[in-house]
């Protein structure tokens, strides 16, 4: 897996801030500051280029729906997922804001992360730099701006809602054909997504099919998702994120406020920890409920000497000792011999076998 990317973490937490700046410059620089704090590796903005993206601006038609200037702003009426204008123009962010934004993260020690959705937007990060370019899932099978993307040989994660294996794979052999380093995000574009569309078991079969590492880029209105997926091995966890819920834009409601996505870290963080290892053996930490409840081989009766070891004359008991015979070893002493007679009660030890 050469070109897979490998990140400083796994899994690798994105706090999709997207869109939810609602074009405000001080919401930007504040979702990230409350990303740094609630455990995010890294932060992802959208940008878009409206004369690269849209045909024919005149049908574009004009954005409407009210967009909120703070997290306390929220009450006017609110817009319908899928009603809102698109591109919004009011959204975007200048160069220059995406410059500063880009030194703020550098400072905060957070990875940069945008998803361009056109060339131009595209041309404008690779001056402004960013750690790793971000592919919509809505793009992981236009395969004519994937080929675009890849050719600059730019790290990229690329998100696959929407699309079948096989357009998934077709995707693969793009960025492979131009040793683009990237990785594939199991996701459903649906906005929430409902727990029976997530289809998790896919994270697995991804990894399979492509051969690489897979992540996870969720839509959800909860935690369930990422922790599914950081149980099935994605290396990493994409979530949206907003300063409140109930404020109006397009991204809002589908995305966790905080304090949730702060709970979601640390719950796949411990979620990570807790894998551990496919081997099973007894833990240094099983020592003292061991010691507590082990049970050694006692003689149920008289035993004569010579006389054979046999299920009606031992028994397991507790015996307050670290010596003795381990009931896991019966089968090292059944049918053998006592060497000497042996007490009713009495704790056995090899010692006393032949």
């Amino acid at each position: 897996m050469k070109n897979y990317i490998k990140f400083k973490k796994e899994p690798y937490v994105i706090a999709e801030i997207g869109i939810n700046h609602n074009g405000i410059f001080k919401l930007a620089k504040k979702l990230i500051y409350e990303s740094k704090k609630a455990g995010a590796d890294a932060v992802k903005f959208q940008k878009r280029n409206a004369d690269e993206l849209v045909n024919d601006l005149s049908k574009l038609g004009k954005s409407t729906g009210y967009l909120s200037k703070n997290e306390n702003d929220i009450h006017h009426k609110s817009k319908k997922f899928g009603t809102w204008v698109y591109p919004d123009l009011r959204l975007e962010l200048s160069d220059n804001e995406y410059r500063k934004l880009k030194k703020y993260c550098k400072k905060l020690k957070l990875d940069f992360i945008v998803t361009p959705w056109d060339e131009n937007s595209f041309n404008s990060l690779l001056k402004i730099g960013v750690d790793y370019f971000k592919i919509a899932s809505i793009d992981a099978n236009n395969y004519h701006f994937c080929e675009f993307v890849a050719k600059h040989k730019k790290p990229t994660i690329i998100s696959t809602g929407m699309c079948t294996y096989n357009e998934i794979l077709e995707t693969q052999k793009i960025f492979k054909k131009h040793k683009t380093p990237h990785i594939f995000l199991h996701c459903t574009s649906a906005y929430p997504s409902d727990e029976r569309d997530k289809n998790l078991n896919c994270i697995p079969k991804l990894k399979k099919i492509l051969g690489e590492e897979v992540g996870f880029s969720g839509h959800g209105t909860g935690i369930i998702g990422a922790a599914g997926a950081t149980i099935l091995g994605a290396k990493v966890i994409e979530k949206h994120v907003t300063l409140n819920k109930k404020m109006l834009g397009p991204d809002h409601a589908a995305s966790l406020e905080f304090d949730t996505f702060k709970y979601m870290v640390e719950t796949i963080r411990k979620l990570k920890i807790s894998l551990g290892s496919s081997e099973k053996k007894f833990l240094k930490s099983e020592k003292t409920l061991h010691n507590v409840l082990i049970r050694k081989f006692v003689s149920r009766k008289f035993i004569k000497k010579n006389q054979k070891i046999s299920f009606d004359n031992v028994k397991t008991a507790l015996v307050y000792s670290k010596k003795g015979i381990l009931p896991k070893e019966y089968y090292k002493i059944l049918g053998r011999r006592a060497k000497k007679e042996i007490k009713k009660g009495q704790i056995l030890n090899f010692g006393l076998i032949k």
